[in-house]
Parts: structure tokens; sequence; C-alpha cells
């Protein structure tokens, strides 16, 4: 019994602990001069996820869905680890036509909106990247976001 309650306390170490209900994260990706996919997904910190899907997307609208706790556990601490709150607020290169990305966290009371416009060419620790994409990926905005190729963009 000793030896399954230190498991389990490692266990919630390695992922984090869970991040408070109400806390959420926000991934916000927009269009660019093309066909860029437009849509904004939250993941909620008891692992709601609710996706809006704007343009160039498979699903448009509200959708909803549920992440895996230990996955947002994992995400929270990845924020965490990046030192999220000391962030510049925005990281804009000197280019054009291309989408603009921004990831809002809400937690404890605090909220801090980080924007990358080509922000790895304006300074962005690649951390942030990693962070938009792991947003992704734990709340499965893949489902609503990727369109079959041979449909055209417009009729999205």
């Amino acid at each position: 019994m000793v030896v399954f309650a230190a498991l389990a306390a490692l266990s919630a170490c390695a992922t984090g602990s869970a991040p408070a209900p109400d806390a959420s994260v926000t991934l916000e990706r927009s269009v660019c001069y093309g066909f860029c996919p437009a849509y904004a997904v939250t993941i909620y910190g008891d692992g709601r996820v609710a996706y809006e899907g704007r343009q160039f997307v498979r699903v448009s609208g509200a959708q909803s869905g549920q992440a895996d706790p230990a996955e947002v556990a994992a995400l929270f601490a990845m924020i965490e680890d990046a030192n999220f709150f000391a962030l510049n607020d925005a990281y804009r290169a000197n280019i054009t036509d291309l989408p603009e990305y921004s990831v809002t966290v809400r937690q404890g009371g605090r909220s801090k909106t980080v924007v990358d416009y080509v922000g790895r060419a304006a300074g962005m620790p690649e951390a942030v990247t990693l962070i938009e994409n792991e947003i992704d990926r734990v709340a499965g905005t893949r489902q609503w976001v990727e369109r079959d190729d041979r449909t055209p963009p417009w009729q999205q």
C-alpha cells in the first residue's frame, strides 16, 4: 500500500498538479493572406474543451470536447516551466500576410496573453510555439480544423 501511494505521488509530480477547474488556456489562430485556418480553442482546468471554427476549417462554429486530465495538468506544467507570465506580451516580426497566434492563460486570478506574429523571428522563445502546438494536440483540434484537400477552401 505504501508503494502504491509513493508511485501515485511520483506520478502526480511528473505531470504537474491539476489546475483549478476555472483555469483556462486559449489558443487563437488568425487567417493569413491565403487559406490559413482561423479558430479559437480553450481548454479548461477540468478538461473541458471549447472550440470555435471561424474560417478555412473543416467545422465552423462552436464544438465541445473533453481533454485527458493528465494531459491538461502536463500542459499547465509546461506553461509554468516556460515562465509564461514573465514573457513579453507580443513577439512581432516585420513581415506581412502571415497568420497571428495568441495564447491566453487564466490561472489563480492572473491572466496573460502572448501574441505570436512570426515570433521566432522576433526573439520569441521556442517554448511558446511548443505550447501552441501542445494546446492543439491536447484539445484535439485536428478533428475540427483539418480539411479534405479536395474541398476548395472557399466552400468551408
